[in-house]
């Protein structure tokens, strides 16, 4: 059983928005995801083999620069005092890419355009990504790994994730959506290291096979 293993946060970074007017209140501005390791350095693409992350795809509504909640069944409330860095689709596609490039070791991911076609390619499509009234955060998201020209279906998953905001505030909001964000990029990597698995054992069945036929022909 894969065990989610909790990161380290302020991964939120809050950056302090200037307002136009000195009496104003200041919202903040969050970004997804954990921060950039200082020792990060970008890999050469040659090197590795390239996995693509298109962009994310979440629906219309939430697709904005505010930070909703669901305070009734059919109400979304903006918060008043704080805005996402980016649009949510940006600000997720980021998140979860940072995410896979920790875990997807001996790889390269990338979200735009590779100089060479990659290896695989993720595709990964958000049904819904909300903050109830209870504080409650639901990811759901339906996910593909296909080949890198895009032919072949290599896995296709349904998930949902549910994560609680420990306080009403933003950052706790934050806090949960990113964990959600983190628990989906684990499930992305258990299955690609399945992948993985499974195609090291087709390679093996074939190179018997060859094995088994050279040594019959020999009889």
């Amino acid at each position: 059983m894969m065990t989610f293993r909790h990161r380290l946060f302020p991964a939120l970074a809050p950056l302090l928005l200037v307002a136009a007017c000195g009496g104003t209140p200041s919202a903040r501005v969050y970004v997804l995801g954990d921060p950039v390791a200082p020792h990060q350095t970008i890999e050469v693409q040659s090197q590795r083999p390239v996995v693509r992350l298109l962009p994310v795809s979440v629906p219309d509504y939430l697709d904005t620069r505010e930070i909703l909640r669901r305070d009734r069944s059919n109400e979304l409330t903006a918060s008043p005092t704080g805005l996402w860095a980016d649009r949510l689709s940006v600000g997720m596609t980021q998140a979860l890419a940072g995410f896979l490039t920790a875990d997807l070791r001996g790889v390269v991911v990338v979200t735009g355009q590779p100089d060479a076609p990659p290896a695989r390619q993720i595709m990964v499509d958000v049904l819904g990504f909300e903050i109830g009234p209870d504080g409650r955060c639901i990811l759901n998201a339906r996910w593909e790994t296909v080949s890198g020209d895009g032919g072949k279906l290599l896995r296709r998953e349904n998930d949902s994730f549910v994560e609680q905001a420990a306080k009403s505030s933003d950052e706790s909001v934050v806090a949960a959506m990113t964990r959600a964000i983190d628990r989906l990029a684990l499930q992305i990597v258990a299955a690609s290291r399945n992948l993985e698995v499974a195609n090291a054992e087709g390679d093996n069945d074939t190179a018997a096979h060859r094995r088994r036929a050279f040594y019959t022909s020999q009889r």
